[in-house]
């Protein structure tokens, strides 16, 4: 049993069960998320669950003295970091350090072999996750600038504004984690066509980013704030839903922009066209206050890179990286630029050739002539080379025959025959048009080699379908080593396959309206010969007939005439008339006779017979008559010595 690929749903089903499978924050997270969120919970179990864990306290109490609230004191504990910082913020850090130990260190190939999975394919782009921590936390950082920035704003509170940027495309990991070859193809793709790579994670695996971040933020059971930040943030800011926290999402994708225009780590979205003072001002903050809290981004990154242990890296060089990296993209723009030049300059020439094409068609053009226009614009497409094609033509007493145009350099036909199939007919369909195969491999090598007598090498004849709408119409031949690509050069070769199929129909037609006219014809005669014989039957009625009802008149007559003869003096003007009547009315009987045996001719009875004397025989019969006419006609009879004895009726 073939197993059959799943259904876009089904497919799309799968994968968010894996993303499902991916592990689960730590305990520690968990017990601390639930305590947050609870209003009876003491301060002593936060601290208590936070000192349980020397390397948490650790880089708790340094993320605490790295924020912008201004705690500096050397010995600043957890006990007056609870109190002076809150819950909220003592939440928000333990929980961006437990996520960055699930997902920092362990890459995709480590995690998936874990799970079985098959690791990415060596040469391709992996998926860099230092630089992508880097700008994600840019924008964590960005967003909670933004928002110590406003004080009075209540609504944007810096520590979850900076939790919520930090984990905002955390659903590019969960991807990266579950699908690593996929998503390696996505990054490369994202890369080369400088576009989101939202829209390529769902073209390439069904999903983007955005759901399976937000599939894994339900798994975590994190606050549904923090879940739409992840699953919503990007949106345009008048297509969100108004929910309470609408501009805590819109902050977020603002602090995305910034940090993508700073060039700050990795983000795999290069739309950077999107203007920042327009949503500055639908989210009600100050243009200022965001400026300078871009302005300090640098250097509060270097800070909070070295709270989490993400990097040591100084502001200074964070910059120059940042510079680095604009340019790195200011580069791929240009590739991206000069690839879609030559695609569009390939676009244009196949375009070209398809209206030359057409404004050089004519109407009722046969195949051949459409084949040589065929030769005609590939050569002025590809190139000057060796050029023939293949025409599977009809049967002929059950044999079928190829035509073969061969075409010299300047697209001239040098050579044009019907030749009868090789043994072992191929499928002309098969042919890959996208991966053009030899003639050699399709086993026409050595049936067609005596008849391409120009092509310099048969090794390198390539063969090229023209498909039409119920297969293909012929095959070009040709010796070029590099063709359009397929998606430009398949608009061309249809047109050229529809061509030659029409022109084929066009022949189709006017063979089968040559032979419906001498099938008219051939009609018209049947009519015609039909309507002889029934002539003829109903004259050998009437013969029969006439016969049967003037023979006993003609025979009283004759007798009469006879007696007459007889009875009247020899050689009186009497019985000369009675004479001439006896021998009018048998000339009469004989043409009875003759006219019955024309309608209902017998059975002829061959004998053989002397032609010379057949001949004499007639002329002496008919010879009285003509010489009885006014004009005296006569009959000079000339026969050559020993004619043959002939079989005659």
């Amino acid at each position: 049993m073939i197993a059959t690929e799943p259904t876009q749903p089904c497919r799309i089903e799968l994968i968010l069960r894996q993303v499902d499978s991916l592990p689960t924050l730590p305990a520690v997270a968990m017990r601390l998320l639930s305590l947050t969120a609870a209003d009876d919970t003491h301060a002593r179990e936060v601290v208590e669950l936070i000192s349980a864990d020397p390397a948490l306290t650790a880089k708790v109490l340094t993320l605490c003295r790295a924020a912008y609230r201004g705690v500096r004191d050397e010995r600043l504990t957890v006990d007056r970091a609870v109190m002076l910082l809150g819950f909220s913020a003592i939440r928000n850090a333990v929980l961006s350090v437990k996520v960055f130990e699930v997902f920092g260190e362990e890459g995709p190939d480590v995690a998936g072999a874990a799970r079985g999975e098959s690791p990415a394919e060596p040469g391709g782009r992996a998926f860099d996750r230092v630089a992508f921590w880097t700008h994600s936390l840019a924008v964590g950082v960005a967003a909670e600038l933004i928002a110590a920035a406003h004080v009075r704003d209540r609504e944007l509170d810096p520590d979850e504004a900076f939790v919520c940027g930090l984990l905002h495309d955390i659903g590019k990991l969960a991807l990266d984690y579950v699908l690593p070859k996929s998503f390696a193809r996505i990054v490369e793709m994202a890369e080369l066509n400088q576009g989101n790579i939202a829209e390529f994670e769902r073209r390439v695996v069904g999903i983007d980013h955005h759901t399976a971040g937000k599939r894994l933020a339900e798994q975590w059971r994190l606050p549904h704030r923090l879940q739409d930040c992840i699953w919503l943030h990007g949106s345009s800011y008048d297509t969100l839903p108004k929910l309470e926290h609408r501009r805590l999402i819109g902050l977020v994708s603002l602090a995305d922009l910034i940090a993508r225009r700073q060039h700050l780590g990795y983000s795999g979205n290069f739309n950077l066209h999107q203007p920042i003072e327009p949503l500055v001002h639908r989210l009600g903050l100050d243009v200022g206050l965001v400026q300078g809290a871009a302005g300090r981004l640098h250097e509060q990154l270097e800070h909070r890179g070295k709270a989490l242990g993400l990097h040591d890296t100084p502001s200074r060089e964070l910059f120059l990286q940042s510079i680095q990296r604009a340019n790195q993209a200011l580069g791929r723009v240009n590739q991206v630029l000069e690839l879609r030049s030559r695609t569009a300059a390939s676009q244009a020439r196949v375009l070209e050739a398809i209206a030359t094409f057409h404004a050089q068609a004519t109407p009722g053009r046969s195949v051949q002539d459409v084949l040589d226009a065929v030769a005609a614009s590939a050569r002025h497409v590809f190139g000057t080379g060796f050029y023939a094609i293949l025409y599977p033509g009809e049967s002929h007493h059950d044999r079928p025959e190829w035509l073969i145009s061969q075409y010299n350099a300047e697209g001239q036909a040098v050579g044009v025959q019907y030749v009868e199939a090789p043994p072992h007919t191929p499928d002309l369909a098969m042919i890959d048009a996208q991966q053009p195969v030899g003639l050699h491999l399709m086993g026409l090598l050595p049936w067609i080699a005596d008849y391409l007598v120009d092509a310099e090498d048969l090794r390198r004849v390539k063969l090229l379908p023209l498909p039409c709408g119920w297969g293909t119409a012929a095959v070009l031949l040709h010796d070029r080593s590099s063709l359009p690509p397929w998606n430009h050069l398949a608009p061309l070769t249809s047109t050229w396959g529809a061509a030659v199929a029409a022109a084929a129909q066009h022949d189709g037609a006017r063979r089968l309206g040559e032979q419906l006219a001498q099938a008219n014809t051939a009609l018209a005669q049947a009519q015609d010969r039909l309507l002889r014989q029934e002539s003829m039957a109903r004259l050998g009625e009437m013969a029969a007939g006439a016969a049967h009802e003037m023979n006993n008149p003609l025979a009283v007559i004759s007798g009469r005439s006879q007696l007459l003869c007889t009875a009247l003096p020899a050689g009186s003007p009497e019985q000369k008339a009675a004479q001439t009547i006896f021998r009018e009315a048998h000339r009469l009987s004989d043409l009875i006779s003759s006219l019955h045996m024309l309608a209902d001719p017998p059975p002829p009875q061959r004998r053989p017979t002397q032609l010379a004397v057949l001949l004499k025989e007639a002329v002496d019969a008919v010879q009285p008559a003509l010489t009885r006419h006014k004009n005296k006609v006569s009959i000079a009879l000339a026969i050559k010595h020993s004619l043959p004895e002939m079989m005659l009726d």
